[in-house]
């Protein structure tokens, strides 16, 4: 079991047993050997997901079942207890951008009914909101490392119970390493240009986002995921970097959480107004750390690229489909799927590049309305 400081997660890692992992997503194939889930055994999953949270469970044959989840990101308690069956052995549930989902009654619920719960914190590294406690409930939880730090990769796996029997020890290729720190790279050297003044001097291509390339389609014709996104056993026993662990033990937390509340309250108060962008969340509560202002947009690419033309990587946020499922049940997902944008409001922007930001996001309103 690896430790780490309880100053980066407060009390979330109270009395839990934690490790390490080169990708999130490798603590869940870690989870189906621990669990010892076989081929026939059911979790339930939100129909509202990457679909890389998906795939190690599809490729140790488990039945994946989705549930809905409404417009607002907010799991359906009640249709995840209608779905239950007695192969049920997982519920699986994901706290999306920061924010967390009420899930005390569902907690009370799987113990009840002896089924496994876990949280996807991945998209909530630091948020601690006191009315909800993210990973208070589950039996595991994972979070990712990257979607918020500056870090070529990293996991974290944590279990309320029994530790693994076997632990992550391999170390990730060298180059694998360096070609995922190739982004933060460019990123700090824009940074650096823009201190300087020397910004505006770069060229385009330098400054303009890269586009989520998604050239496969499911069978039934909806955009599909990278290859990249798919499970790949080989990375299961995989431990994080050095290089990010030792990055994630220098942050402090207490200023990556303020720096990020304070972007999404100037971006959120300039255009929660907007008839162009619906804010899917509004005001922040005390204790999210948000990871970025996912905006409602109906045309989404539209304005995908002209931010990027504008040199801000907005994303078309989950826009992929894992191939083996058909999300026709599940309408409110997959509306999320095709209009969530999300607005950077990362901790090392600066009040003027949220100006800037919020500049940019005016304007594309004021040409488009």
């Amino acid at each position: 079991m690896r430790k780490t400081s309880p100053l980066l997660f407060g009390k979330q890692l109270d009395f839990r047993h934690v490790y390490y992992t080169h990708k999130a997503r490798c603590g869940l194939g870690l989870l189906c050997l621990h669990w010892k889930l076989t081929a026939g055994d059911e979790i339930l999953m939100p129909a509202y997901n990457c679909g890389s949270e998906v795939d190690p469970f599809v490729g140790y044959g488990l039945h994946v079942v989705f549930y809905r989840v409404d417009r607002n990101a907010t799991i359906d308690i009640s249709d995840i207890m209608q779905r239950t069956t007695p192969r049920t052995k997982v519920i699986y549930v994901t706290h999306y951008f920061g924010w967390p989902q009420d899930i005390k009654a569902l907690s009370e619920y799987c113990r009840k009914n002896k089924i496994y719960l876990i949280e996807d914190c991945a998209l909530s590294l630091f948020s601690n909101p006191v009315d909800f406690p993210i990973a208070a409930f589950g039996d595991a939880a994972i979070y990712s490392f990257p979607k918020t730090l500056p870090v070529p990769d990293g996991g974290m796996l944590t279990l309320s119970q029994d530790s693994l029997s076997t632990m992550p020890a391999q170390r990730p290729p060298i180059g694998e390493i360096f070609n995922e720190f190739l982004p933060l790279i460019k990123r700090t050297i824009l940074r650096i240009c823009d201190k300087t003044g020397l910004y505006s001097c770069l060229p385009n291509r330098l400054i303009q986002s890269r586009h989520f390339s998604m050239p496969l389609t499911t069978p039934s014709g909806l955009p599909g995921l990278p290859q990249s996104y798919y499970y790949d056993k080989d990375i299961q026993n995989m431990m994080a970097s050095a290089i990010s662990l030792y990055i994630l033990k220098h942050t402090c937390p207490e200023s990556v959480v303020r720096q990020r509340r304070m972007n999404y309250t100037i971006l959120y108060k300039a255009i929660k107004d907007s008839k162009f962008y619906k804010p899917l969340y509004g005001e922040l509560p005390n204790g999210i750390c948000p990871l970025y202002l996912p905006l409602l947009v109906e045309n989404r690419k539209m304005a995908c690229d002209y931010l990027s033309h504008k040199g801000i990587s907005a994303i078309q946020w989950w826009a992929g489909f894992h191939r083996v499922f058909d999300w026709t049940e599940f309408p409110e997902a997959k509306y999320l799927k095709e209009h969530i944008l999300a607005i950077p409001v990362h901790h090392q922007l600066n009040r003027r590049n949220v100006d800037y930001v919020s500049s940019c996001l005016k304007q594309a309103y004021m040409e488009w309305r």
